[in-house]
């Protein structure tokens, strides 16, 4: 009964990142008008679902793994640690928890012109 519960979440988790990035990668392609405040932060609020469904995924991979992490930043050094990611996945991973921290928790200090780059797909240490 618990396996098939956390299958369930499991999937589910990698539903809302699968249909997030579809969502933006949408944008992308199409483009957005970021002048318009309500399409900017529907693209905010895009990006702080994926984030915290990615990071949901890995508290969620950790505890299955029987690994003990309380924050996806420890769950995410777990799974380096171990060689289950590189270096290079660890470092976009924890600049997604990090930005998406800062959407949710200092609204005032989100840069627009870092949201504008990472809707259209830049991932750098810059935009992160």
């Amino acid at each position: 009964m618990w396996a098939e519960c956390w299958d369930m979440l499991h999937e589910r988790l990698l539903e809302i990142v699968a249909r997030h990035v579809e969502l933006l990668d949408r944008v992308r392609e199409e483009g957005v008008d970021f002048d318009d405040v309500l399409k900017f932060y529907a693209v905010l609020h895009a990006l702080q679902i994926h984030a915290q469904a990615a990071a949901d995924y890995l508290l969620h991979t950790c505890a299955v793994m029987g690994i003990s992490a309380e924050t996806p930043i420890s769950c995410i050094t777990h799974l380096l640690n171990r060689g289950f990611i590189s270096a290079e996945e660890a470092d976009v991973l924890r600049r997604m928890v990090r930005f998406r921290n800062i959407i949710v928790h200092g609204y005032s200090a989100v840069d627009p012109d870092k949201v504008v780059n990472l809707s259209q797909g830049d991932l750098s240490a810059s935009c992160l």
